[in-house]
């Protein structure tokens, strides 16, 4: 989730804390949960060496693993004992550093990207889908909860409000249960047997959901809104029209999605680039990968995107594929930056 997300969690869990259990100060418990709950997202410099392989390996990697929390955990509390010359605040240092990093691996967990709890030991990562990126209402619970247990000065409001945070999380899954068995339900009407139903949390509102049907290289899509009441918020612009694409279940609009396009005439074109060995790190992020779009024109160029994050009505989102200026040329490796037409950024050194 995003940084202002941890920060307030691991603020409100160190508030939470009995006193007496601490030999820290309230000001550096908060401070010690709050740097170690964003703390596991330094890995984001890697973006700056390699898009590609951050996204693939490095991003939610080593920093969010439960086998090397320990290390960090140690790391940030003796980083704190040396600074202060605190040799005794090393262990509560510890403990606290390790909470944060908890709660931001947990609150990672709950989003589409993928956690590689295990690193090094096992490269497999693990993921929900019930809370999207950024969720305002998970951020009002956390600060009220944090600015009533601080102006109180009592626990209370801050082991209430984590209280709440789980019942929202909890809650949050269900919903994606009942949106996964609307969209069984749909395939199964349609006569397609899927190897997939997959329900992934949507922004502006708890009740919006990304509906993907996996059928081979297919996918069937859709965006529900699970509540049955008015319409979208009046929000201009962009936005907008986000709000307004997501439906009841009784007036989906599904679209059909291809890994490598429509037009047979040029699957072996876009199967010959997916399977490119430079794309590898690409393959390995991609879970639900699909033909984004052909460019013609100067330049042919091939993008592909993964449906976990495209959102309608916006540009596709990791757009990752290849370029080139003629039949004669040799394809190059590039990305799309997010929410542009066409700024492009290469990914291999010029020869």
């Amino acid at each position: 989730m995003d940084a202002l997300a941890h920060a307030l969690l691991g603020a409100t869990l160190a508030q939470a804390a009995p006193a007496r259990c601490t030999g820290l100060q309230p000001r550096q418990r908060l401070a010690f949960c709050s740097i170690a709950a964003i703390f596991p997202d330094i890995d984001f410099i890697g973006f700056l060496v390699d898009p590609l392989r951050f996204l693939a390996d490095w991003h939610q990697g080593p920093t969010h693993s439960l086998i090397l929390l320990p290390l960090w955990a140690a790391l940030i509390g003796g980083a704190f004992a040396l600074a202060g010359k605190r040799q005794a605040a090393f262990l509560p240092a510890c403990a606290f550093a390790a909470v944060g990093l908890a709660s931001h691996i947990s609150l990672d967990l709950m989003t589409a990207y993928g956690t590689a709890l295990f690193h090094p030991i096992s490269k497999e990562r693990f993921w929900i889908g019930s809370l999207f990126l950024v969720d305002p209402l998970f951020l009002l619970i956390a600060l009220g909860a944090l600015v009533a247990s601080l102006r109180l000065r009592k626990r209370w409001p801050a082991v209430a409000g984590i209280a709440l945070l789980a019942l929202y999380a909890g809650e949050q899954t269900l919903q994606q249960q009942r949106a996964n068995e609307i969209a069984r339900q749909w395939a199964q009407a349609n006569g397609i047997a899927p190897a997939r139903v997959v329900a992934l949390a949507q922004p502006l509102s708890p009740f919006n959901w990304k509906l993907l049907v996996v059928d081979g290289d297919r996918y069937h899509q859709a965006h529900l809104k699970l509540d049955a009441g008015g319409g979208a918020l009046p929000i201009p612009g962009p936005l907008g029209e986000l709000a307004w694409a997501y439906r009841p279940s009784e007036r989906l609009a599904w679209q059909l999605r291809h890994r490598y396009g429509a037009d047979a005439a040029l699957q072996e074109q876009m199967q010959a680039r997916w399977h490119d060995p430079r794309f590898a790190s690409y393959r390995r992020f991609a879970i639900f990968p699909a033909l984004s779009r052909i460019d013609r024109g100067d330049e042919t160029c091939i993008w592909f995107t993964d449906l976990r994050y495209d959102l309608p009505a916006l540009p596709d989102t990791f757009r990752y594929g290849f370029c080139r200026g003629g039949d004669t040329l040799s394809w190059r490796l590039y990305r799309l930056r997010y929410f542009s037409a066409d700024s492009r950024q290469g990914l291999e050194s010029e020869d």
